[in-house]
């Protein structure tokens, strides 16, 4: 089973650069839980096709 982390650990994450935590900072709900599988795909949707 995958570890799943709160907004703030995900936002304060190195594993993410710094425009992904943003967009976490945007997206996310505070009081869930994510794992990072879901938070990159978050990131991806959210991004579209832009790099």
């Amino acid at each position: 089973m995958s570890s799943k982390f709160s907004k703030a650990s995900l936002v304060a994450s190195k594993g993410f650069k710094p425009i992904e935590r943003d967009i976490l900072a945007l997206k996310l709900e505070d009081g869930k839980t994510y794992t990072k599988a879901e938070a990159a795909k978050i990131i991806k949707e959210t991004k579209g096709g832009l790099r």
